[in-house]
């Protein structure tokens, strides 16, 4: 904290210093044509980098620059459909002029990239994924791009598996790392707050992944602009520019997909519209394709640029609409008439403008205004029968009911289901709504050899769910269920006021430093949630230290970052506003009748989360150390990262003793009422049944009871212990083999994760309905440190395993061949896995040498092959819940002074399933190959075949912690053997 403050010192005293120093500023103007054609180019943007001054050009192709510091400047002109190009410009006291001829993009240019890159010039780790490399890998969605960042394993395009995309993390891990990855499209936050399911990362299925233009996949420390992360943003650029129309289609194995784009010109002015339209369908299993994930998405894009040659404002509008989802309903192969579907139809829309004012006090103004809606409604139709009624419990309120017929009272607490068989439609509607305001403005100056950018900003968020939750079309089939709406829920609220600075030095003429300070303040406001309103700060440090050599030199340059900074992630609705559970305990149950029906009674405990007022927003400190080295025969890129995660959510239970009234069917026998002529009533809060006689023949008769102690659950989320994650990041391409117009690419990270828990929380391993050793129901609670449960969906619950240990080393080797005279491009692609380790860990574990045996030595965490038990580290009573009995203990007293209360306690030790469940596993190393080929015909048709692991390999996995072999064939280790084709026309 000490050097971050006396850095913002530095900044301020610089930049207060600066607004004294105005530098002469003069025009920059010019033209960008076509490379072959020489015909203007409208609409191509010109980017100053260092000051982020910009322009579009005209329908002449002309474009005007003001107010442009004198000195060296880099320009980047790009424009949809053509290669971008870098040129540096000097200004001088006439200004300049740049006039700029843009090649067209295809294989015919000499530098063809298809796979992800380093982003030049950045001062944190980013990655770069262009739409040749989308095409040429076959992406079908957004959440496959991870197999393009180094060390990425390839899966087989399907839209089938909504897989989630995570940065810098792997599977099963604590701490909802896909929850923390933030995805933008085109500016626009997918936002998965008020998702009412798992905390995990919002859909990409939707996204139409022929649309998308470029991908930036940040995983280092993001720009205080970017908020509610904790793993990395992931920013999507959609198609925009004048394009002829595009015409795709690609086809695998289980997936179809064809897509239409085109980018309009209006002309006089008017602006341009871009549109694509896209559908495809996925299928699990070729011999009956009926079961199928569909999308269906058609996006609009509306850019003009007023004002072009003084103050461009430039007005952007977007609408993308989508409608699909998956659906077994049309599959003759189903049973019984029995379907499921989910829809996953969504619509959003934004509105943007940016001002260049370049004003000395204001150099950049951007407003954005943005909405998302999501229809997520499931409806499952499935065949139901019994042979007897069985109860169908539906109360909110907390006392005991009887089931009572459904025809008799439709709307009773308790009904009676039907017998014989039936049909049973439910819905489940889900419905996340989020709007967003966001306003920023940057200020650039240059005075010497420093260069400034300071940014400021706000953003408001509203995320709520308009969704009704489950329900059932006929409430006289509605099984057990209680009804949870959504729509009746508070928003979740976010306010955001950041500031950052940047800082560019040139100390000499090969020596460059950039320094970049910025502090962000959420305010989340929860309007009718005992949370009320929540402020966290998150500072960000980014430094760079760049030199050059020269070109002759063996050494061309080096770039060293360093980063450090705090970032939080917002709380799910799954946290804020989970489920009530309900506890339905059996308080009495008739005797069968002529029909076949039994009566049942039960008394409710309706259980809501508890409030906890020490529960904390998810936080991550994370450090990134990367460094660019570019050499006479190799380019070098190495990124060091290391991430820890606080207060991870996690959920528990809480017990409260609780007595109930239980009435035995036997107290029947005396009342003397005829079977047929029995009908039943409980007092809802004194739980006493009374039979009374249908025919009036005999007096109503008040059975016994009996008193039943037992416990009810609440569920409270807490935090859990911190979680690490570092590792190691590398790309070298080497320089491409002239005479073989080969490159080869080595790509690779190490990746380490550790996670242990020493949370202490309550729980009963064998149920609350289990009896002890005198005939009642458990009545003791466990307290364990430490679950095993890896996600907010489960509670956490005791477990020999109270932590885990991964660690993996992957590598890519990727050999390019680009023939541009036949416009041709062949990758090969070698991937594996060196080293791939895993170990579930115990820190409070003993070591015994059967299955049924209670004390041992205490585990060390290096034994293997051998049975572990873990004690509670309390215990409570149903007379004294309050009290924690330290338990060790009292079993070993209760061994041989209590047997009663020794059997009693022995089922709150948990032990492991197997031996060897917390050996460590270590996975011999193991490889696949892929292929893919893109051809381009003339300038009108291109193709594209892929095939993941054409070799097929059928080589055996050793896993040294069952000690067995597994064949790679349909392991998952590797993806099974896919090919696919697309081809592109444009029109």
């Amino acid at each position: 904290m000490q050097i971050m403050d006396f850095t913002n010192r530095i900044i301020t005293s610089i930049v207060f210093c600066g607004l004294s120093i105005n530098g002469i500023a003069q025009t920059l103007t010019g033209c960008v044509v076509g490379k072959d054609d020489r015909k203007p180019i409208a609409y191509a943007s010109v980017t100053l980098k260092e000051n982020r001054l910009y322009a579009f050009t005209d329908e002449k192709g002309c474009f005007t620059i003001k107010n442009v510091p004198k000195g060296k400047c880099t320009a980047v002109i790009s424009c949809l459909g053509y290669a971008e190009q870098t040129i540096v410009v000097t200004i001088n006291n006439d200004g300049a002029t740049l006039n700029v001829r843009l090649a067209e993009d295809n294989l015919q240019l000499d530098e063809v990239q298809v796979v992800a890159h380093r982003k030049k010039d950045e001062i944190t780790t980013s990655y770069t994924i262009d739409r040749k490399t989308l095409d040429n890998q076959q992406i079908m969605t957004l959440g496959d791009i991870a197999q393009l960042l180094p060390g990425g394993k390839s899966v087989n395009p399907s839209l089938m598996n909504d897989s989630k995309l995570t940065l810098r993390s792997g599977s099963s891990e604590r701490g909802n790392a896909s929850f923390g990855t933030a995805i933008e499209v085109d500016g626009v936050r997918l936002n998965n707050n008020a998702m009412m399911g798992e905390t995990a990362g919002v859909s990409t299925r939707g996204v139409s992944a022929s649309n998308i233009e470029s991908v930036e996949v940040v995983p280092g420390i993001a720009s205080v602009e970017y908020g509610d992360l904790t793993n990395g943003v992931v920013k999507v650029k959609t198609r925009r520019g004048s394009s002829p129309f595009i015409l795709e289609g690609s086809i695998n194995q289980h997936t179809r997909q064809i897509a239409l784009h085109k980018g309009l010109d209006l002309g006089k002015n008017a602006g341009l519209i871009n549109f694509s339209l896209e559908h495809a369908r996925s299928f699990s299993d070729a011999a009956s394709p009926y079961t199928a994930y569909q999308r269906n998405v058609l996006s609009l894009h509306y850019m003009n640029v007023f004002m072009k040659k003084t103050q461009p404002l430039t007005l952007d509008i977007g609408l993308n609409g989508g409608m699909g989802g998956y659906d077994s309903k049309a599959d003759p192969d189903r049973n019984l008439d029995s379907y499921y579907k989910v829809k996953d139809n969504n619509i959003g829309g934004n509105i943007r403008l940016d001002w260049l004012l370049n004003k000395s006090w204001i150099t950049n103004l951007n407003f954005t205004a943005a909405f998302t809606y999501a229809d997520k409604r499931s409806e499952s139709y499935s065949n139901e029968s019994s042979s007897s009624t069985q109860p169908y419990i539906h109360t909110l309120k907390e006392g005991y009911n009887i089931a009572e017929d459904y025809d008799k009272n439709p709307s009773a607490n308790i009904i009676l289901g039907p017998t014989g068989y039936w049909y049973l439609r439910g819905f489940g509607d889900s419905k996340p709504l989020t709007y967003s305001l966001k306003l920023k403005a940057n200020w650039n100056k240059s005075f010497g050899k420093f260069r400034n950018r300071l940014l400021v900003g706000a953003e408001w968020t509203s995320s709520r769910n308009k969704g009704k939750g489950t329900h059932y079309e006929d409430m006289r089939y509605a099984p057990t269920w209680r009804e949870y709406r959504f729509d009746v829920l508070p928003a979740l609220n976010n306010m955001a006021l950041y500031a950052e600075d940047k800082l560019s030095m040139a100390i000499d003429t090969k020596q460059n430093v950039e320094l970049t300070a910025g502090v962000r303040e959420d305010i989340t406001s929860i309007p009718g949630s005992e949370y009320g309103t929540v402020g966290s700060l998150s500072p960000r440090l980014n430094m760079r230290y760049m030199l050059r050599f020269g070109q002759d030199s063996w050494v061309n340059s080096l770039s060293v970052h360093s980063g450090r900074g705090k970032s939080v992630k917002l709380p799910s609705f799954q946290v804020l506003y989970p489920s009530p559970s309900y506890r339905d305990m059996l308080a009495f149950s008739s005797t069968s009748d002529a029909n076949n029906r039994s009566y049942y009674a039960y008394y409710t405990y309706p259980s809501k989360a508890r409030y906890n007022a020490d529960l904390k927003w998810q936080y991550a400190n994370q450090w990134d150390l990367g460094v660019e080295l570019r050499t006479k025969i190799a380019d070098i890129n190495l990124s060091f990262f290391h991430s820890k995660t606080f207060n991870p959510y996690m959920a528990t239970n809480t017990y409260a003793p609780f007595t109930y009234k239980y009435t035995s069917p036997a107290k029947l026998q005396a009342s003397g009422i005829a079977t047929a002529n029995r009908l039943f009533t409980i007092d809802p809060q004194t739980g006493i049944v009374t039979v009374s006689d249908a025919s009036g023949a005999k007096a109503p008769v008040v059975l016994g009871y009996d008193e039943r102690n037992t416990y009810v659950t609440n569920t409270k989320y807490v935090n859990a212990d911190p979680l690490s994650r570092y590792g190691l990041e590398w790309i070298v391409d080497f320089k491409q083999i002239k005479t073989l117009r080969t490159q080869v690419r080595v790509d690779g990270k190490y990746y380490h994760y550790k996670a242990q828990d020493e949370t202490l929380f309550a729980d009963v391993p064998v149920g609350l309905n289990t009896r002890q050793s005198d005939g009642k129901l458990y009545q003791y609670i466990g307290y364990y440190r430490g679950g095993a449960a890896s996600s907010t969906n489960y509670t956490a619950d005791a477990s020999a395993s109270n932590g885990s240990v991964s660690g993996q080393v992957d590598m890519n080797v990727t050999l390019t061949t680009h023939i541009p005279k036949i416009r041709l491009i062949v990758a090969l692609r070698l991937e594996s896995s060196l080293y791939t380790y895993s170990r579930a860990t115990s820190s409070r574990g003993y070591v015994v040498n059967s299955g049924n045996e209670y004390f041992g030595e205490p585990y060390n965490g290096k034994a293997e092959n051998q049975t572990v038990i873990v004690y509670p580290e309390y215990y409570s009573t149903w007379d004294a819940p309050e009290t924690l009995v330290p338990f060790a203990e009292k079993l070993r007293w209760a061994a041989t002074n209590d047997r009663g209360l020794y059997n009693d306690l022995a089922q709150l030790v948990v032990r492991t399933n197997y031996p060897y469940t917390l050996n460590p596993n270590k996975l011999s190393a193991f490889w696949s190959a892929n292929l893919s080929v893109t051809k381009e015909i003339g300038k009108h048709v291109s193709i594209s075949f892929y095939a993941n692991n054409f070799f097929n390999t059928l080589a055996q996995v050793h896993s040294t912690q069952t000690g067995l072999e597994t064949s790679l064939f349909g392991s998952g280790y590797v993806p099974s053997f896919y090919y696919g084709l697309s081809l592109r026309l444009k029109i």
